[in-house]
């Protein structure tokens, strides 16, 4: 049957049915004594398929046949508002809006008719038409604050065997506020991601802070997808019976009959499922990546224990904890943060100075440094020996510091307890030496001080074919300064190998290990009492234009050796 003709011919029986049920007279916009029969009285929907004024109904349809339920205006310019919520499949559905039959209330009495409608009805071109269309898994709502007296018709189809869903009709929307309302700001935001757990926020419901609603806020995780409504994610995890339909519900069409054999088969097969399920000791959900978590009235919430590099999708619904009935925010997605490769993870003992490398084959080394129980400030000193490399901190798998690093370096990190893991990073693909050092006792630092500007200066206008003269702060500290002097010879000319290159380039090479012919003098500083806070050192008995490197070596009772910058000079060709 076609839908003109299917129209034509359940109009008539609508009206008649509902008349028979009210049994008045006359139809109001919203007729109260229907209303409560419908409440009391579910079969009622099933019977007539009249969908009551105010209310939510629960429907199960199965097979791919199109069916129609039916919402009754009688008075013109009347709000309205029919929502459609799908839970377990995608929905197709079309909504329509027709004239009323003229014999439609049922009423033998011509007087009483014409009470009920105007003598001249004006044309309106909304009748007979289809007024709204949706293909979809949201919620969608249909809504006018004008429409004429008619009766709509909604027909609804799915593409999948089996689908349930709710439908809410009401004439009047702006009084009723049956469902929670959004916030202004209806998303759900992601305010921290890492490896293992994602925390989320979200503007609370006005249904909770301005009207009181008892409203919770419950939040699903998913790897599949985005779910759109809170019926649909209540399905999936605790599952839904199809509705049983009377055996003489409707109106005697074959796909109503074949609606509820179909029902009737789901349903058969659902409790063989369960049998089977039980017997094999499954818990019966669905799909376990699925997560659902109800927080209360909080607008916070995180998910720990999650998968590195893995998509995550979370929904957000506010649900009214009496009715049950739910708004849903705009969900998110985000994939975790990738997780890091294994490294091999040495133990750095308190106050052990100790050397090592990172090398192309092993660009990263990571250490732990632990602290105890008991919190203490910690200091981190790291010394490139050769080229430049970077250094990361972390606590508790968060990155606290991070710095590509040129000459030693001292970082401090307040107030630490348990274990820090210290990551050194090559920066160039090549062997990059270093020296490491943490403490809890600043009294170890193992170095001597230096002042903040390290260079070597020399002077040019006195600079001479035979003699170069130089100078270099000094600090306070009772130190010993010794200066060492070779010949720079040009790259092509070298004759050294690769290693001996390495070495010469070393600035965590002890003096000791110079040849002692590059040794120029040593020079004592006694801290506060010196004169002053800078030496000069001119060096004589150079050979006339040839280039020299200059190296200062400044020690400490106690402590390690540790070199200013290297200073580069040619003496003069002609004097």
């Amino acid at each position: 049957m076609t839908l003109p003709s299917a129209v034509s011919f359940l109009l008539p029986l609508v009206i008649l049915i509902v008349s028979i049920i009210t049994k008045a007279q006359r139809l109001p916009t919203r007729d109260e004594e229907l209303f409560l029969h419908q409440m009391r009285n579910p079969e009622a929907f099933h019977l007539s398929s009249l969908l009551p004024d105010g209310a939510e109904v629960r429907v199960s349809i199965a097979g791919d046949n199109s069916h129609m339920y039916f919402f009754m205006v009688e008075e013109d310019s009347t709000p309205v508002a029919i929502s459609v919520t799908p839970c377990q499949a995608q929905l197709q559905w079309k909504l329509s809006l027709h004239e009323l039959p003229e014999d439609g209330s049922g009423s033998s009495e011509e007087d009483q008719l014409s009470e009920q409608r105007p003598q001249k009805k004006p044309p309106n071109s909304k009748l007979g038409t289809v007024i709204k269309t949706y293909i979809g898994h949201d919620v969608a709502t249909y809504l006018t604050y004008n429409s004429p007296a008619g009766i709509y018709i909604l027909e609804v189809r799915s593409p999948e065997d089996y689908a349930s869903f709710r439908i809410y009709s009401t004439t009047t929307p702006e009084s009723d506020h049956v469902y929670p309302e959004l916030p202004t700001d209806p998303r759900l935001d992601i305010t921290s991601a890492k490896r293992n757990k994602v925390s989320l926020a979200w503007k609370a419901s006005p249904s909770d802070t301005l009207y009181g609603q008892p409203i919770k806020y419950c939040v699903a995780m998913s790897t599949r997808k985005n779910y759109h409504t809170w019926c649909s994610v209540e399905a999936l995890v605790y599952g839904e019976e199809p509705d049983v339909i009377p055996t003489h519900s409707g109106f005697g069409f074959e796909g109503e009959r074949e609606n509820r054999r179909n029902l009737r088969k789901r349903k058969r097969k659902n409790k063989k499922n369960r049998d089977r399920k039980a017997r094999r000791g499954e818990n019966g959900k669905e799909d376990d990546n699925l997560v659902v978590e109800c927080v209360g009235s909080k607008t916070l919430h995180t998910f720990t224990n999650l998968e590195p590099d893995t998509k995550y999708y979370f929904d957000l619904f506010a649900v009214h904890e009496s009715t049950n009935r739910s708004a849903t925010y705009l969900g998110t997605s985000i994939i975790t943060r990738e997780k890091k490769p294994k490294q091999k993870t040495k133990i750095l003992k308190d106050a052990k100075l100790i050397t090592s490398a990172v090398r192309r084959t092993q660009p990263i080394k990571s250490f732990t440094f632990n602290v105890g129980a008991e919190m203490s400030d910690v200091l981190i000193t790291i010394q490139p020996c050769t080229w430049p490399v970077t250094l990361e901190v972390y606590r508790a798998e968060e990155q606290i510091r991070s710095s590509r690093v040129r000459n030693l370096k001292n970082f401090s990190v307040k107030n630490v307890e348990g274990e820090l893991t210290i990551a050194v990073k090559g920066v160039q693909k090549r062997t990059s030496h270093f020296r490491l050092f943490a403490t809890t006792k600043a009294s170890k630092y193992p170095f001597p001080s230096l002042p903040d500007d390290h260079r070597i200066k020399v002077f040019e206008n006195l600079r001479e074919c035979t003699s170069i003269t130089l100078a270099w702060l000094t600090t306070s500290e009772v130190s010993q300064y010794c200066l060492y002097m070779r010949k720079d010879l040009d790259q092509s000319s070298r004759q050294e190998t690769s290693a001996e290159l390495i070495e010469t380039d070393n600035y965590c090479q002890a003096p000791e290990m110079r040849k002692k012919t590059e040794k120029v003098v040593c020079r004592t500083v006694n801290g506060a009492d010196a004169e002053m806070d800078v030496l000069t050192e001119t060096v004589r008995g150079l050979t006339e234009n040839t280039k020299y490197v200059f190296d200062v070596y400044v020690s400490s009772y106690g402590k390690q050796t540790l070199a200013y910058r290297s200073a580069k000079a040619k003496t003069k060709k002609r004097c």
